[in-house]
């Protein structure tokens, strides 16, 4: 059975607010200049080159090395299936994030009752060729793992897409102060303040689940098709909230 995953981005955000003048300075000449403000903004979509996924593996068991050695063997297996389909020549890599065995218990008449342990093994891959993702977590589905999570599409290049946008939204955030400031009878001269920011849209993804029973059902996930995925596109916008001194 074909189970359809969402797309999500998720990139991180770039941020940098310039200040001019020490707080004296300002104290003594903000008063007596005159100043404009101004906003503006740059946008563009870009068509992610890279996808990153966390995969777990859960385990439950009374006995605590029962737990831990299904696991172990459960997260070997599904690492091994997924490298044979990457490219580490190419910067695809698998990271082991974290691995912990908790107990769990539950409540009667004021009670606490053990009930099991459960073992988590969670992993990072990272890959280049995202037109693969859907085939990397089939792979992990059917030989072990059974909670997928964190699906995110990027750019490698994601501070040169907001160093550019930021240079665009700067220049657009000038160029409406010079006209504000020439209908006004007088010109720039100088930045009082600016907070520039660039950031991607970002969404959070639910965590999808599977739970394997059986050899049968394994195999049934491995023949089947990949799991749909849609990498979309990313959409980065830069802002300029900005004043400048008149003269």
């Amino acid at each position: 059975m074909n189970k359809t995953i969402t797309a999500i981005v998720l990139a991180s955000a770039f941020a940098l607010t310039l200040g001019i003048g020490g707080f004296q300075a300002a104290q003594a000449t903000d008063v007596e200049r005159g100043y404009v403000s101004v906003y503006a903004e740059a946008s563009e979509e870009a068509v992610p080159n890279m996808a990153k996924i966390t995969l777990s593996v859960e385990t439950s068991d009374k006995d605590i090395t029962k737990v831990s050695e299904a696991n172990k063997q459960a997260a070997n297996n599904s690492i091994q299936a997924v490298k044979k389909l990457l490219d580490s020549q190419n910067g695809e890599t698998v990271k082991t994030l974290a691995f912990n065995v908790n107990p769990e218990y539950r409540y009667k008449d004021g009670q606490r009752i053990f009930v099991q342990y459960t073992a988590r093994n969670s992993y990072e891959v990272k890959i280049k060729d995202i037109s693969k993702l859907g085939k990397i977590i089939s792979a992990a589905l059917s030989n072990g793992a059974n909670v997928v999570s964190n699906l995110s599409y990027e750019l490698d290049t994601n501070e040169e897409a907001c160093n550019k946008l930021i240079r665009t939204a700067s220049g657009l955030a000038r160029t409406k102060a010079d006209n504000a400031a020439n209908a006004l009878g007088t010109s720039v001269a100088g930045v009082k303040h600016a907070n520039i920011q660039c950031s991607t849209n970002e969404f959070h993804q639910p965590r999808y689940n599977m739970s394997l029973k059986s050899a049968g059902n394994a195999m049934a996930m491995e023949d089947a098709a990949a799991v749909p995925t849609e990498g979309g596109t990313i959409k980065f916008r830069a802002t300029v909230d900005a004043s400048f001194f008149v003269k």
